[in-house]
Parts: structure tokens; C-alpha cells; sequence
């Protein structure tokens, strides 16, 4: 039997309101029922915003002329996202959990507007940039209102209503996009969170009054200075290194280019001082040590990253494999998805529901990575005739993995940390999922382009590759024969399908992360002093 650590109550964030730390805040009824809905409309939007655009960058590119902009429209959001990340659960700790909220809500709402109404390339890529340092607060934030609104039995139930959404959006981004950008206007998937948004807005704005916590009685100026404005300084050029150099590695520049090498080891060795520093600023760091180092942050942090990057990597490759090798348009194919979407909603609440009940996350993180594992290995034995059936299996058997893994992570560290530093534990465990994501979608970009290039010149000998790989992943039928057309076809289902080898072997690894957490039940208002 493991002891597992308390949540922290000393340290210079330990003066929260009694009435908010002991769960007394908690809601029921219509006010309750509607602010969920809005921070799980939020959630929706920030998650949509990363699968969104990838339907509606054709048409983009076309009418700013602006083809070597591609990697930006998505990186830019992707980049702010990650990286700010830690700065919104400092801000989150030592500010109103409400006004944080909103503010960082209108930054998204911002980056949207000037995104949608861009005149150019570079307009598009600023308001994404905009739009993800406002979205980069929201899960973390979002996660926080939860745990004082709601009482820890039924913590879990509603934190997995609102990974429910995040899911949903991840998967369903390209059919939408593919939607707007058929039928109305591709400046529509950035306008659309505009009058959602304003939904959620006005739910905090009306039902959410939490009480004043003691820290917020604190001077600004000594709030600020918890904020460690000097991490964030070296923290967030780090990730903006790593980052760039998984966005362009294999498409932009070649993987051993002075470029890429030059930015992963900038990325690396800034990390490493950005730890040292955080080191000796101790509990007054952006990340504090002893909460990065506690054993549930960690594990749970780790998991996450990998599960996420399978979800990832269904999100970017299952809709090229519809579009690709079944022929289906843009708003087809985010059909054909229709059964991962649900499969995943009915398991994160059912999963949500049975852990308030049991007490204990573990088995469904434990399952849903297994799941998740097991989905993945399906993908990779589809063929170009496969059937319906199989391929609306092999999702199922996915879509409920991930519906059970999605909630684990965030419920864990609810459970070991206080209130008042469950933000910072929810934005490391936001940061790792979202650096997971961009991590394994990099690495699986070069399997596909290694596998794609390998097969085309072992089915296809003599293709003109270059004429093939200029005509993009759709309209490659305008350049290749009758009789050529089979061979390539083979050669892009192995090349999309071999990435969730990838996916298999992360979500795996995460199941064994997961095997080290501790036992604690969340049953109760405070964790379990020990673990099963």
C-alpha cells in the first residue's frame, strides 16, 4: 500500500478562502447546468480551433497566394497554445478565477475576429497567434471553475461532460471546416466562435460569482511577481524552438539541417536553464518544483502526453484516408468520423459518471489507453477495399478509449493537489497533452512522407514523383494514369496508415505511466490518505 501525498496547504498560495477550498461554493440546478454548458461551449471552440482550419487551408492559400505560409496558419495557433500554457494556471492562482477567465476568453474571441476578417497572409497568421494565447487559459480554467462549482463527488462526472467536447471538436474540426468552407465561406471557421463565444461570455458573466479568496486581497504588484514573469521569458522561446523545428522537420527543411539541429538544440538547452531557474525560485516559480516533481502531476502529465498524441494523429491522418483512398469530400469524411465522435461522448461520461460513483479513475485511464492502443493496431490493417463495417469497428473500438482516457489525467491531479494550486497542475498536464499533440503529428509527418515516397517508387517505378507530390493529397488523380492509379493508391494507404503504428506504440507507453499512479479515491472532499 502506497501513502500518497495530501494536497499542499503550505507555501505562499496556501490563503484560500475557507468557503472555496472546502467545496461550500458548490452549485446546483439551472445556474450550474448553464455555466457548464459554457465552459464546455468553451472548451469546444478552443479544441475546434485546432482541427478546424485543415479543410479550409486549400482555399486559403488560393486566395492570399500564399502556399509557404501553409505550415504557419496552423503552427502559429498550435505554438501560443502550447507555450503559454503554465503562465494561465500561475495567472489562474493568483487572480480572480472569473476575470481570468473572460479576459483570456476575449483574447481567443479577438484573435478569431482578426483572423476571420484577414485581407492578408500574414493578418491570418497574427489573429492565430492571438487566438491561441487566449485559448492556451481555457481548459486550465475551465477545470478549476468545475472543481469549485461542483462537489468532488461529482467532480469527475462533469470534468468528463466537459473532455467530452474536447474530443468531439478534435475529431469533428475537418468536417465542419469542410462544411463552412463548401457552403458558406472559409472565413466562417474562425467566425463561428464569435456568436457561440458570446454564450459563454454571458453564462459566466450572469451565474458564476465565486467568493473573493484571500490572495486576491494581495497587492498587484505582489501578484505579479508570483506570475515569474522572468520563466515565462525563457520558457516560452524554448517551446516556440521545439516546436518549430517538430512543424518544419522533414517538410519545410530536411530533418539534418543546420536549421532544424540549430532550433532543437537553442530549444534544449534554454529548457534545461528554464529548469535550473525554476529550481531555485522554489515554490514561487511559474511551475513549482514540488508540484512538477510530485508523483501524480508527473505521471499523469506523461500519460496525457502520449494518449493525446494518438488522438492526434486520428484527427490529421483518418480524414485524409477517407478523402485519399475512399474519395469522400471534405464533409464525407468528417461523416465517416460520426462513429469515433459518438463512441468517445458515450464513454467520457460514462466514464466521468462511474468514476464519481466508484471513486477511482484508474481503471478507465488504465482501459481507455489499452483501447486506445488496440484501435490503433486495427487502423494499420486497413486496406483500399475495406469495408464499412470493419472501419466503423475499428473507431468504436477507439472512440471509447479515448472517451476513457481523456478525463484520467485532470482528474488525477484534482485529486492530490489543494485548490488553489489545481490550476498550475491542470495547465502542466494541459501543456504536456498539447505538446504530446505536436510532437507525435511532426514525427508521424515524416513517416508518412519516408513511407509515401518508399512504396510510390516500389508500385509505381517511373512516376514522376515530383509532378505527383505537387499535386497535393487529393489531387494527385489529375496527374497519374488509369493503370498507375492502383499503385499509388496502395502506396498512400500504407504511407497514412503506418503513422498509427506511432499511435499505437505512445498510447501503450501510456498505459504503463498510467500503471504508476496512485490509488486515491475522489469520492470524498479531500483525497484518500493511501492507495490501493
Amino acid at each position: 500500500m502506497d501513502i500518497v501525498e495530501l494536497p499542499r496547504t503550505e507555501g505562499p498560495f496556501k490563503d484560500v478562502d475557507s468557503k472555496a477550498e472546502d467545496g461550500d461554493y458548490s452549485l446546483s440546478g439551472a445556474k450550474l447546468h448553464i455555466i457548464i454548458f459554457g465552459l464546455g461551449l468553451a472548451v469546444f471552440l478552443m479544441a475546434l480551433d485546432m482541427s478546424i482550419l485543415v479543410t479550409a487551408i486549400p482555399l486559403i492559400t488560393e486566395k492570399f497566394q500564399s502556399t509557404e505560409d501553409i505550415g504557419w496558419y496552423m503552427s502559429a495557433y498550435s505554438l501560443s497554445l502550447s507555450a503559454f500554457q503554465p503562465l494561465s494556471g500561475k495567472l489562474y492562482t493568483n487572480f480572480s478565477l472569473k476575470w481570468t477567465f473572460l479576459v483570456l476568453f476575449l483574447v481567443f474571441e479577438i484573435g478569431s475576429a482578426i483572423s476571420g476578417a484577414a485581407t492578408s497572409s500574414e493578418m491570418l497568421i497574427v489573429g492565430r497567434f492571438i487566438a491561441g494565447i487566449g485559448a492556451a487559459g481555457l481548459m486550465s480554467g475551465t477545470i478549476s471553475i468545475v472543481a469549485i462549482v461542483v462537489t468532488a463527488r461529482l467532480r469527475a462526472l462533469y470534468t468528463g461532460i466537459i473532455s467530452a467536447n474536447f474530443g468531439v471538436a478534435l475529431i469533428c474540426g475537418p468536417l465542419l471546416g469542410g462544411a463552412f468552407t463548401q457552403h458558406v465561406s472559409w472565413r466562417w471557421v474562425f467566425y463561428i466562435n464569435l456568436p457561440l463565444g458570446a454564450i459563454t461570455i454571458a453564462a459566466l458573466m450572469f451565474m458564476f460569482n465565486p467568493p473573493i479568496r484571500a490572495v486576491e486581497n494581495d497587492s498587484i504588484k505582489e501578484r505579479i511577481k508570483r506570475l515569474d514573469l522572468p520563466g515565462v521569458a525563457v520558457f516560452v522561446p524554448s517551446i516556440f524552438m521545439i516546436l518549430l523545428a517538430l512543424q518544419w522537420g522533414g517538410i519545410t527543411y530536411p530533418w539534418n539541417s543546420s536549421r532544424i539541429i540549430g532550433l532543437f538544440v537553442g530549444g534544449g538547452v534554454t529548457l534545461i536553464l528554464f529548469g535550473i531557474y525554476q529550481w531555485r525560485k522554489g515554490d514561487m516559480a511559474m511551475i513549482p518544483p514540488d508540484i512538477l516533481t510530485n508523483r501524480t502531476v508527473i505521471l499523469a502529465s506523461i500519460s496525457a502526453m502520449w494518449g493525446m498524441g494518438a488522438q492526434s494523429l486520428f484527427g490529421l491522418w483518418m480524414p485524409e484516408w477517407f478523402q485519399i483512398i475512399k474519395g469522400a469530400s471534405p464533409v464525407q469524411s468528417g461523416v465517416n468520423l460520426l462513429p469515433a465522435m459518438v463512441a468517445q461522448t458515450i464513454s467520457t461520461v460514462l466514464a466521468g459518471g462511474l468514476t464519481s460513483y466508484l471513486g477511482y479513475y484508474n481503471p478507465f485511464l488504465l482501459a481507455g489507453s489499452a483501447l486506445l492502443s488496440v484501435g490503433s493496431g486495427l487502423f494499420t490493417i486497413m486496406e483500399v477495399g475495406t469495408s464499412s463495417s470493419h472501419w466503423i469497428g475499428y473507431q468504436v473500438v477507439f472512440g471509447f478509449g479515448a472517451g476513457m482516457f481523456i478525463t484520467g489525467p485532470l482528474i488525477a491531479v484534482q485529486s492530490v493537489l489543494s485548490p488553489n494550486d489545481t490550476p498550475v497542475g491542470i495547465s502542466t498536464v494541459s501543456f504536456f497533452q498539447m505538446f504530446g499533440g505536436a510532437l507525435f503529428a511532426g514525427i508521424s509527418q515524416s513517416i508518412f512522407n519516408e513511407q509515401l515516397v518508399t512504396r510510390l517508387m516500389r508500385n509505381v517505378p517511373g512516376i514522376d514523383l515530383k509532378a505527383l507530390l505537387a499535386a497535393g493529397t487529393v489531387g494527385f488523380h489529375k496527374v497519374v494514369t488509369v493503370d498507375q492509379l492502383p499503385g499509388v493508391l496502395q502506396a498512400y494507404n500504407v504511407a497514412l496508415l503506418d503513422t498509427f503504428y506511432l499511435a499505437a506504440a505512445v498510447t501503450a507507453a501510456s498505459f504503463f505511466f498510467a500503471l504508476g499512479l496512485p490509488w486515491i479515491s475522489v469520492k470524498g472532499k479531500n483525497p484518500a490518505a493511501s492507495a490501493v
